[in-house]
């Protein structure tokens, strides 16, 4: 691994091997300061420059809310169990441009956090009103207003029921993703997730 320059002010490091370059921060939400904001911005761009969208553009969003019941924690309160929660639904998706992020929700008073996943369909017709990168970026922003969501009793919570704490810990890092189906019509792996999956494949 070889030290870089620092990129918005974190220290970084590139692992050629992986062909990845990594940032070392203590950012737990993309909104916790301006440098964390600029840090997660600029990654996401990257992700949606890749896809060469032609702009400009129109965004269609809507949201699925999975609340934290046992049959839901089973199937879905997970990285692949996302997945599955988007391969039931794949009719809406096929054939389209569509990305999502995730985001984890805590009600008051609630032990549990319900899941959101946000849609963003691209599409041309309408008003198009999403310019470049920076308008489809800040169109996906999600502000956490509380900063302190993982609460000792709230682990405890999510441990009881089997619940990978790092997995809800680094949701809010998440980037808008494109979600794509393979020939069989089954749902590819998500880039970002994927990469660092080793931040939540283990709990602390």
């Amino acid at each position: 691994m070889r030290e870089l320059e620092d990129f918005l002010g974190f220290p970084a490091k590139i692992d050629k091997e992986k062909g990845t370059v990594e940032f070392e921060s203590n950012c737990e939400f993309p909104n916790q300061s301006n440098e964390c904001a600029k840090l997660f911005d600029s990654i996401e761009r990257l992700f949606i420059d890749e896809v060469k969208l032609k702009f400009p553009l129109n965004i269609k969003e809507w949201k699925a809310i999975i609340e934290p019941t046992d049959e839901n924690i089973n199937n879905y309160y997970s990285h692949d169990g996302i997945k599955h929660f988007m391969q039931k639904h794949k009719n809406k998706l096929i054939d389209t441009t569509t990305f999502f992020k995730p985001e984890v929700f805590y009600s008051r008073d609630q032990e549990l956090p319900n899941l959101i996943l946000h849609f963003y369909q691209v599409n041309h017709t309408g008003k198009l009103n999403i310019y470049n990168s920076y308008g489809f970026v800040n169109k996906c922003s999600i502000k956490y207003k509380d900063m302190k969501q993982l609460t000792p009793d709230r682990i405890e919570s999510l441990k009881q029921k089997g619940i990978n704490v790092n997995w809800i810990r680094n949701i809010p890092l998440f980037p808008a993703e494109q979600i794509k189906f393979d020939k069989q019509d089954i749902i590819m792996d998500f880039k970002f997730q994927e990469l660092n999956k080793s931040n939540f494949s283990e709990e602390i």
